[in-house]
């Protein structure tokens, strides 16, 4: 199904997960691989080591190194140059072209309007939000041109010019950028021409305005010509079940209050979400398919475990789809613990990684009603 997918809208750690995938077509294309494309194979190759690379410990180690402490350049940009060259594949790329090797440019995965070259890939939008003005920002060329961006930082190296191609622009800075969660991570700064007082512009984690990417990808679908409009919406909620009650008597510490607040009006408006989509997507003749945890749920009575052993029932659950035995209504309520309890963080462990994509492969299987009726 993959491959009949052309456009990624991502935000916070998708842009990770999206960007592993283009990288891997970019690699097969530019090693001029003999055989057909796998994502398998490259999930094995290389996908689940860069996923597994540990970028907190890059925060950390940026943190206490004196070049930083006197220049412009922070962790976050650390970490920018980490995605690069893990997640995005440079220094695979540096192996094989050891003179002038080149990060992958938005140029890879757009072409201008009017342009004879082919589309080869599926374009990655990945996308931020401005921190002043929380706004949606889909890192794309047209909306650098619009913001008048001429300057950036990639690799921990400044690059400004008076005329800048937006097409140049490296990929890892958009999902840098939108991986940028407040406070945690230092904020993506582009250098723009629009104002000239206020010469730059701060983005931060994209999950703050849109913690789907489904807005963006509305607006691509709507100005879509084809006769078939198809949108997968991949929703891994790692909130979990919160309770609703307290066992606390007191005032909530206003530390906790403050940590609350920056998803509040996110997780309100996910209530209504499903039903928002849909109507905005039946005006326009889109079709949405959607992918989340909670189909797990869907006929599931059983009562849950008093108390679940993650280590113990993680084991277990791999074990059963290693040896493709069904699950049973309690083990898709235990899995579903497992999935939401995933912390959200930049390094997804070994473990968590084969739980996620064999849960994947069940909810696509449990949709597969639906994802036929979108094809039809």
């Amino acid at each position: 199904m993959l491959d009949q997918v052309d456009y990624f809208s991502t935000v916070s750690g998708g842009g990770f997960a999206a960007g592993a995938y283009v990288s891997a077509l970019y690699d097969h294309d530019f090693f001029s691989k003999e055989e057909p494309f796998s994502l398998k194979s490259y999930v094995e190759q290389q996908i689940r080591q860069d996923l597994a690379y540990p970028y907190t410990d890059v925060l950390l180690r940026a943190n206490f190194n004196p070049r930083l402490w006197f220049s412009y350049a922070d962790d976050g940009d650390a970490l920018e140059r980490s995605i690069d060259e893990h997640v995005l594949g440079y220094r695979r790329r540096a192996r094989e072209v050891r003179k002038n090797p080149r990060s992958l440019q938005l140029g890879d995965f757009f072409v201008p309007a009017g342009s004879p070259d082919p589309v080869r890939f599926p374009m990655h939008i990945t996308n931020s939000s401005t921190l002043n003005t929380m706004t949606i920002f889909p890192f794309t060329p047209d909306i650098l041109e619009r913001y008048q961006i001429n300057g950036y930082t990639h690799r921990l190296n400044k690059v400004a010019k008076d005329t800048l191609n937006l097409f140049e622009v490296p990929l890892a800075v958009g999902i840098k950028s939108s991986a940028s969660f407040p406070v945690l991570i230092s904020n993506t700064t582009l250098q723009s021409k629009y104002s000239s007082p206020r010469p730059f512009l701060p983005l931060i984690d994209g999950a703050m305005t849109d913690n789907i990417g489904y807005y963006t990808a509305l607006q691509v679908l709507k100005q879509e010509k084809a006769p078939r409009k198809i949108l997968l919406i991949v929703d891994a909620d790692a909130a979990g079940n919160r309770f609703t009650f307290s066992k606390r008597e007191g005032a909530v510490f206003s530390l906790s209050v403050m940590g609350r607040l920056p998803s509040s009006g996110l997780d309100a408006r996910r209530a209504t979400l499903v039903r928002d989509i849909r109507d905005f997507c039946s005006r326009f003749g889109i079709t949405p398919v959607f992918f989340s945890f909670n189909v797990l749920l869907e006929g599931a009575n059983v009562p849950l475990p008093e108390e679940i052993k993650i280590k113990d029932e993680q084991k277990r659950l791999i074990s059963l789809f290693r040896q493709q035995k069904p699950l049973t209504q309690s083990d898709r309520q235990i899995l579903y613990e497992l999935l939401t309890h995933i912390g959200t963080k930049l390094t997804i462990t070994d473990e968590e990684q084969e739980l996620l994509l064999y849960a994947g492969q069940l909810i696509v299987h449990l949709q597969e009603e639906d994802i036929h009726q979108a094809l039809e």
